[in-house]
Parts: structure tokens; C-alpha cells; sequence
């Protein structure tokens, strides 16, 4: 959505008051509810708060050095550098939401008072164990919240000249727009490759253009649900970004993700303690990491027979194509042989009625 529209309010809202709380606090609160479910057994819980400023990435809940550093890790892009802390109920989040509130890059626009000039992403990571007849079912899970900078334009959302700050304000923009220029090529394409049988090793999908669509490349066309909040203004002047923001929503639509449970089992009714990091079973029950594993097998195997079925379709098509090709030129052989029998025919005859000329006259 256009700067302005209620981005950050509608993913935060008003922490002071329960009643206003956004998306993040309440689905904190929805979360811990289930987990007080009695067929959890045991559960860590822990949040992260990274921050996509001018393309540099930071982390929010951090007391020192901020920086992080992505990188690509075993499943896919890892942030190294960015901290995870353990939360024990709703109110923890709202803490660490507060807290991250005043390290967060705000800047006043012509558009925006308190306009947000970074794009940030809020994870919770769920670790759950269930007990069930033969033993433990471990259960992992991450939710992504993105709270996306809005698209500026220049002319209408440009800094106070008179703070000085103009120059800042101006790479600022370009960042952001670049981000989600870069945002809407990736939603386009993936739309097109949703909607068209061709195999995805075809098509180039622009992920690493920007930071923002590496973080968030299983969410927008992967192995994720993903659900979009489209915020528009009710603004005559704005009918131009609400447009586009439409069209993102739309495009957005179109995209088809397969989500894929994470979770093993431990055979025997092994050990109900959890820590944030995942270890292998210690009787015989199937680790994380080797149920990652055969997912990542089964999803490569099922790619590889999308892919041969494309090329045996291929196939079919070029035999295909091949045999009217030889029709159409065996066609073509028969129509000329007739046309030279008729020539011949022809020839013949003009010869016969040649002959019969020149006797006549000698004669």
C-alpha cells in the first residue's frame, strides 16, 4: 500500500490498548492460546525483529551491534547475526515490540508524519511436542509478519526541505520503491508460472534483486501460506497507488504455493524436553533434519516428473509436428507426380499434333 494507508498500524495498532492491537500482538495472543491446549505436552516459543533499511539489514531487538549479514544456509537464507528471544506469553511479544519501536527508522514525508522508512519483519518460531500412543510428535513452525515501507512518489511525498534532510529522504525512497519494484516483478512472474504449465527451470524469477524478496522467497513462491494485506487511501489523489496496489493484490492471487507441514516423530515415547535447536533422536525416532530431508527428496522427485512430463509433452509435440510435416510432404510428392504425368501427358500430345503439322505441309 501507498505511504500513509495504515501499514504499520493495521500489523501493530495501538500496543497500549487491546482493543487496537494489529496483526502481530493478536496473533502472538492466538498462538499461546492454542499452546495452553492440553495435547501439548511442551513448547519453546521465540521471536526475531529484522529491519530492511536502504538495503541493509539490522536487528532490532539487538542492544549492540545490529548489523546482519544474509547468507545461504542448509534450508534455504539464513540472517546470521540476528537474535531470537524466548518468549513465554503475549506479553513478552508486546515487550519486544515496544522495545524494537524506538531503534525502528521513522521519518516525517509531505504524505506521513510518522512515516516508515524501512521495511521490517517480525518471526515468531513455534516448537511444539504432542504425545500420542507411540510416542512424541515434535511440531515446528514460523510465522513471518512483514510490515512493508509504503511506495512514495517524489512529488507528493517528498521530505520538509527545511529540515535538511531531503537528501536522505530521497535514497530512502528510491530504496523502497526499488524493493517493491522489485517485489512486483517477482509477484508477476510467479503469477505467469502459476497460470502456464512450463517448468519453473525456464523462467528466471528475480529474487536476488532485492533483500526483501531473498527473505522472503519460500512466502512468495515456495512451500509457504501466505496471506496479503492490501491498504488503500480513501484519497482522490490517490487513485493511481490504489490502482497499483490492487494490481499487486491481484497478481498476488494468482500465485500458487504448496505449504508443507514440519514435524517428526520419536518413536517410544522419547524425551518431552524441548531447547530452540532441534537434535537428533536418540532411540531411533526420525530427526528433523532427516524429515527435511525426505521432504526436500519427495518435492526434487516430484519436480523431476513435472519435468519429464514436460519434455515427454515436448516430445509428443515435435513427433507430432513431424508426422504432419512428412503427411504434408508426402502430399506434396503426389501432387507433383501427378502434375508431371500430366505434363507428360501434355508434351506428348503437342508432339503428336507437331508431327502431324509438319507432315501435312510437306504434303
Amino acid at each position: 500500500g501507498q505511504t500513509g494507508t495504515g501499514k504499520t498500524h493495521t500489523m501493530e495498532g495501538d500496543l497500549s490498548d487491546p482493543d487496537n492491537h494489529g496483526v502481530i500482538p493478536r496473533s502472538a495472543r492466538a498462538i499461546f492460546d492454542n499452546l495452553r491446549s492440553p495435547q501439548y505436552s511442551n513448547h519453546v516459543v521465540t521471536c526475531s525483529y529484522l529491519e530492511i533499511y536502504n538495503e541493509d539489514l539490522g536487528d532490532l531487538l539487538s542492544d549492540g551491534s545490529n548489523k546482519v549479514a544474509m547468507m545461504e544456509g542448509k534450508n534455504g537464507v539464513v540472517c546470521r547475526g540476528l537474535s531470537e528471544e524466548r518468549v513465554d506469553s503475549a506479553a513478552d511479544v508486546l515487550r519486544l515490540m515496544s522495545r524494537a519501536q524506538h531503534r525502528r527508522h521513522i521519518g516525517e514525508t509531505k504524505m506521513n508524519k510518522h512515516s516508515s522508512r524501512s521495511h521490517c519483519i517480525f518471526t515468531i518460531k513455534v516448537t511444539a511436542s504432542v504425545q500420542v500412543a507411540d510416542g512424541t510428535v515434535t511440531l515446528e513452525g514460523k510465522l513471518h509478519m512483514v510490515d512493508l515501507a509504503g511506495s512514495e512518489c517524489a512529488k507528493t511525498a517528498g521530505g520538509d526541505k527545511t529540515t535538511g534532510n531531503e537528501a536522505a529522504r530521497e535514497r530512502e525512497r528510491m530504496a523502497i520503491n526499488r524493493s517493491l519494484l522489485t517485489l512486483g516483478r517477482v509477484i508477476s512472474i510467479l503469477k505467469e508460472q502459476s497460470q502456464s504449465r512450463k517448468s519453473s527451470k525456464n523462467i528466471r524469477i528475480p529474487y536476488r534483486d532485492s533483500k526483501l524478496t531473498r527473505i522472503l522467497q519460500e512466502s512468495l513462491g515456495g512451500r509457504c501460506k501466505t496471506v496479503i494485506i492490501a491498504t488503500l487511501s480513501p484519497s482522490i489523489t490517490a487513485i493511481e497507488e490504489s490502482m497499483s496496489t490492487l494490481n499487486y493484490a491481484q497478481s498476488a492471487n494468482g500465485i500458487v504455493n504448496k505449504p508443507v507441514s514440519t514435524s517428526f516423530m520419536a518413536a517410544g515415547g522419547g524425551s518431552g524436553s524441548l531447547s530452540g535447536n532441534s537434535t537428533p533422536s536418540k532411540n531411533g525416532g526420525i530427526t528433523t533434519e532427516s524429515w527435511h530431508e525426505m521432504e526436500c527428496r519427495l518435492q526434487y522427485m516430484q519436480t523431476q516428473v513435472e519435468e519429464a512430463q514436460a519434455a515427454l509433452g515436448r516430445k509428443h509435440m515435435q513427433q507430432a509436428e513431424l508426422v504432419e510435416r512428412a503427411e504434408k510432404a508426402e502430399q506434396d510428392v503426389t501432387d507433383r507426380e501427378v502434375r508431371i504425368g500430366l505434363m507428360e501427358k501434355e508434351m506428348n500430345t503437342i508432339k503428336s499434333n507437331l508431327s502431324d503439322e509438319i507432315n501435312r505441309r510437306r504434303s
